[in-house]
């Protein structure tokens, strides 16, 4: 079986379309209105009086490296190393300041200010009642000229611009150009205020350092004197303590190298046998009786050879070598005696230096508070003397500024008469009266559109979904053509039109249920559904839903399954709406056990007989489950695994399961639900559903796999003209 599932691409460009297509019909009007406010424009700028403006632009040289005006300021020290930027805003007021006005204003004259219609100018932009005049005529200069005037500047650039405006082009280049020589020469002055000012100040300062470091001098003598500490140099850092300190500690430096280079011979020799001896320590006549040792040992061993052992020469060889060997022994005694003679003298002498080199540190240690002392006062003299030094340097510069009366604010380029009058902008007001009227237009036209709403069969066609049937409003006169609606004027309905279809089978009403029930039918036909062999087909599966509440779906699912069991199907509706249960009262059931006591923990009625998991009604193969009790978790109850057992129970029972559901729009039970189910039937309201919420929903169903068989449109205004041929069928009926 094959389901037409909504087209995802036309979902989602059909909103767009739809307002293209709208604006499209409105196409005129927003012509209209753009040429109307073009029109407006250029009517407004004919009607306005023409003003020219003058530019003059002017350069701050160097206000990234001011030198001494950086420094010790008299005026704002805070100012003093403050960034480019501070500086710029800084001249910006300058220029825009009441004392520049009142300057410039004095310059132009009144007359020239009264003239150029600059007051009514500056009233108006300064926001001055016109019928109040101005107090002086001071104010009324500087509104003038505050109105009139224009700065540009860029914290990039050292270059500001200045403008001046003015019905006459002439006048506009003057006042340009005056603000110009008013501001370098305001400039001037006050860089000149400024030098004196800075030159006063570090005159005091000099005076003041001077002051402070004769006195300090004389603390630092008067403390060198009472101290009793004496240098030895010109640069009194080392006094006489200090420098025999560092010679005593050079001679207790060498005296303990020799002590441990003797200490270390004589360790040497007393650890060395007598014969093996360093040669350091051997004198030259012991190495020449050892020769002579070995020479007359060599000569006994030859003797020896040719004569005996009491042989007069044996025996006289061997009694000069005793001799000789005796010698060699005490000479080798009195080298060691030597070496321990040197050593103890090298110990001494050591230990005399370093008595001296403790005294002397007590004496340093002594002497270390009244230097450190001396020194500090000493820093504190030099500190001053470089201060006072600095100070005096920076008082002939300032001396040299005051006499240059320089500025650093040069013309670039004087304001010349301009030719053309810069308001009215005929092209900017053309293009802005154009631009205001399209979009004036475009706003007209969406405010007379109204949200795309669904009136009648045939308006959800764009979207791909299949429209199944159209239900005729209850609001039908039947004076009119005397059709039988929702509610026929002798009908026995009892106001219930959820029964309508039962009680007035024979009504226009009814009639729609049964054309929407066959395009259900022949659009979910259950054919193609497996079989078991020998076991007939399992039954259709269906839930009904709407978008958004009060759409009319009860209505619809209780009349369509009244019009499938007048044919003898097998018919289960099922009230799934625990929040707003309403089919136990339509079929005046009980709900005090229904769908939500099954899907409770192990209530699934697995184990009980089918016939107790439905209650029938007054209508043949019809036959409901209440929703039961509304438990607190819905939306848990949903989830339970016991739905699908019961679904599947209720297919092999019944031919065919309607589930009424909660709308979409607010809850997601219907899209649990049709997980389980073959498909869904969504009941649209006309003149009241938006084409872009059922577009929603249908998508959101489409991703969650979920077939829409199609819609079913409610409370359709019908047009009895339409179906004037079968009047006389309804008045019989």
């Amino acid at each position: 079986m094959t389901i037409a599932a909504p087209d995802r691409t036309a979902l989602q460009t059909t909103g767009l379309g739809e307002l293209f297509g709208h604006l499209w019909a409105y196409k005129l009007v927003i012509v209209g209105a753009g040429i109307v406010g073009m029109l407006a424009g250029i009517g407004l700028g004919l009607s306005s009086t023409p003003v020219y403006r003058a530019e003059t632009i002017l350069q701050l040289e160097g206000f990234n490296n001011e030198g001494m005006y950086r420094e010790f300021s008299p005026v704002s020290p805070q100012l003093a190393n403050a960034p480019a930027e501070h500086y710029l805003q800084n001249q910006v007021k300058l220029l825009r300041s009441e004392t520049l006005a009142v300057r410039v204003g004095e310059k132009l004259g009144m007359t020239m200010v009264s003239e150029t219609g600059l007051i009514p100018l500056a009233r108006k932009k300064l926001g001055v009642d016109s019928t109040k005049p101005a107090d002086t005529l001071e104010q009324q200069r500087i509104r003038a000229v505050r109105a009139a005037m224009e700065v540009k500047t860029s914290l990039n650039s050292e270059v500001m611009e200045v403008y001046f405006r003015s019905p006459d082009p002439y006048k506009a280049a003057l006042g340009a150009n005056t603000i110009a020589e008013e501001f370098i020469e305001l400039n001037r002055e006050y860089r000149h205020q400024h030098v004196a000012a800075t030159t006063e100040w570090l005159t005091r300062q000099a005076a003041e350092l001077k002051a402070r470091l004769e006195k300090a001098s004389e603390s630092l003598q008067d403390y060198a004197a009472a101290s009793g500490l004496v240098f030895s140099g010109p640069d009194d850092h080392s006094t006489l303590a200090k420098e025999r300190m560092r010679l005593i500690e050079e001679s207790l430096a060498a005296a303990r190298a020799e002590r441990a280079q003797v200490q270390a011979r004589y360790e040497a020799v007393r650890a060395a046998a007598p014969s093996g001896l360093p040669d350091t320590v051997v004198s030259e006549s012991l190495r020449k009786a050892e020769g002579e040792l070995q020479n007359l040992r060599r000569q006994l061993a030859e003797m020896k050879t040719m004569y005996t052992p009491a042989h007069q020469k044996v025996r006289s060889l061997e009694a000069q070598i005793a001799e000789l060997e005796r010698g060699i022994a005490e000479g080798r005694k009195e080298a060691v005696g030597r070496l321990q003679t040197e050593y103890q003298a090298a110990a001494g002498r050591e230990q005399k230096i370093a008595r001296v080199h403790e005294e002397q540190l007590k004496t340093l240690q002594g002497q270390a508070d009244r230097a450190s002392r001396y020194n500090l006062l000493k820093r504190e003299v030099e500190t001053t003397q470089h201060l006072y030094d600095e100070m005096l340097q920076k008082e002939k510069e300032a001396g040299m500024m005051a006499a240059l009366q320089t500025t650093n604010v040069r013309v670039i380029d004087k304001a010349q008469t301009p030719l053309a009058p810069y308001q009215p902008n005929y092209p900017l007001n053309s293009a802005l009266g154009l631009a205001l009227g399209t979009m004036g237009g475009i706003v007209f036209a969406v405010a007379r559109r109204r949200p795309d709403i669904l009136r009648q069969p045939g308006d959800s066609a764009d979207l791909n979904i299949p429209e199944l049937g159209a239900i005729p409003s209850a609001k039908i006169d039947p004076a009119r053509g005397g059709m039988r609606a929702w509610l026929p004027a002798n009908g026995n309905t009892g106001g219930q039109l959820e029964l309508v279809t039962w009680k007035e089978d024979r009504s226009l009403l009814s009639e729609s249920f049964r054309a929407t029930l066959a395009s259900i039918l022949f659009c979910s036909e259950t054919r193609g559904r497996s079989r078991t062999k020998g076991s007939r087909a399992l039954g259709q599966l269906l839930v009904v839903t709407s978008v958004e509440p009060t759409d009319g779906k009860t209505t619809v699912v209780s009349n369509l399954a009244i019009a499938l069991a007048e044919t003898g199907k097998r018919v289960l509706l099922i009230d799934a709406d625990m929040r707003r249960p309403r089919i136990h009262s339509i079929f005046d059931v009980c709900n005090d056990w229904g769908l939500s006591d099954l899907l409770q923990g192990n209530g699934d009625g697995s184990r009980m007989p089918i016939e107790s998991l439905y209650r029938p009604t007054r209508i043949q193969s019809l036959s409901v489950l209440p929703s039961g009790p509304g438990p607190a978790a819905i939306s848990k109850l949903l989830f339970s695994s016991n739905l699908r057992n019961l679904l599947q129970r209720y297919r092999v029972h019944f031919d065919l399961v309607l589930i009424d559901t909660p709308p979409m729009t607010p809850y997601s039970d219907a899209r649990v639900i049709g997980r389980q189910s073959d498909g869904v039937v969504m009941v649209v309201r006309a003149n009241r559903t938006c084409r872009e919420s059922l577009k929603t929903v249908c998508a959101r169903l489409m991703q969650d796999g979920i077939p829409v068989l199609g819609t079913v449109l409610n409370d359709w205004s019908l047009d009895a003209e339409s179906h004037r041929a079968y009047t006389h069928y309804y008045k019989n009926s």
